[in-house]
C-alpha cells in the first residue's frame, strides 16, 4: 500500500479523490529514493515513471491521464480536459472539470494546494512557491475555478517547508514587510523565519477561500518521508527528488 496524506476536508467531498504523496513506496535509487516523480533531476526515467503509474493506480486512476506541468514558479493557470500530447507546457496550477483526469503538481518544500468545489465538479491543484504566492498563483487559481462554475472552494494544504525550517534573508523580509506577522526573528543576525504556508492561507484568504486545511507536516525535518530542496542545500547533497500531490474527479 503506498503511503500518502488526505485532508479531512477533501475526504468530504463527493466525487473526488486526491492524495499527497511522500517519497516512499517508489522503485528509485540514491538521493531519488524511492519516490521520485521528478523527471529533470537526473533520475532513471524508467524508474519516475513507474513511480507516477503507482501513484495513479493508488488512487484508481489510470496512469495515462496523470497530469504534470513544467512548473517554473509563475501565475500561470492551465484549464484542461485531457492529457497533454507531448511537450509540458509551463505553468504552476492546473484545474479541470473532466471526470478521470488527475491533476497534480511536484513539490520537495514548495505547498502543494489541492481545491475543490463542494459538490466535487471543479478541481485544483497548485504548485505555491514563496515566488508564484507573493505574485499571485493561488488567486489566479481561484478565479479560474470560478470561471469553471465553483461558487465556493475547499482548499488543503500539503506537506512542506514550515517556519521554523525556513530562513530567509533581511532582503526577503523587506520584500514582505507589509505583512510581519509571518516572520519571525531568524538565528543568524539579518535573518528571519519565514511561515509559507501560513501566507498561503492567508492569500487563499484574501480571496474569499474560508475552509482550508493547513499543512499536515514539514518536509524539511523529516527526512524519512519527504524529499526537501533546502535540506539537500543545507547538508550538501547532490541531488534531490520530488513528491507529488494530485486530485481528480471520478469517472461515473
Amino acid at each position: 500500500m503506498l503511503p500518502y496524506f488526505t485532508s479531512h476536508l477533501l475526504s468530504d467531498v463527493p466525487h473526488i479523490r486526491h492524495g499527497f504523496f511522500t517519497r516512499e513506496g517508489g522503485v528509485s535509487e540514491g538521493d531519488f529514493a524511492t519516490l521520485n516523480v521528478a523527471q529533470e533531476k537526473g533520475d532513471n526515467p524508467e524508474h519516475v515513471h513507474e513511480n507516477r503509474i503507482r501513484i495513479a493506480q493508488a488512487l484508481k486512476f489510470a496512469p495515462e491521464r496523470l497530469v504534470t506541468v513544467r512548473q517554473v514558479h509563475s501565475t500561470r493557470v492551465l484549464v484542461i480536459d485531457m492529457p497533454f500530447e507531448e511537450d509540458l507546457p509551463e505553468g504552476d496550477a492546473l484545474i479541470t472539470t473532466t471526470p478521470g483526469l488527475f491533476i497534480s503538481v511536484i513539490t520537495a518544500d514548495c505547498v502543494p494546494v489541492l481545491l475543490s468545489s463542494p459538490e466535487g465538479d471543479v478541481v485544483g491543484a497548485v504548485h505555491a512557491g514563496w515566488k508564484g504566492a507573493v505574485e499571485g498563483v493561488l488567486e489566479e487559481a481561484v478565479y479560474a475555478m470560478k470561471k469553471q462554475g465553483a461558487k465556493e472552494i475547499v482548499a488543503a494544504l500539503g506537506p512542506c517547508i514550515w517556519q521554523d525550517s525556513y530562513e530567509v534573508s533581511q532582503e526577503f523580509y523587506d520584500r514582505l514587510k507589509d505583512v510581519p506577522s509571518f516572520f519571525k526573528e531568524g538565528r543568524r543576525p539579518h535573518h528571519w523565519q519565514f511561515d509559507l504556508p501560513g501566507y498561503v492561507i492567508y492569500r487563499l484568504r484574501q480571496c474569499g477561500v474560508l475552509n482550508i486545511e493547513s499543512s499536515p507536516a514539514n518536509t524539511y525535518d523529516d527526512p524519512q518521508r519527504f524529499f526537501s530542496c533546502r535540506r539537500k542545500t543545507i547538508l550538501g547533497e547532490a541531488q534531490f527528488g520530488c513528491q507529488l500531490s494530485g486530485i481528480g474527479i471520478n469517472n461515473g
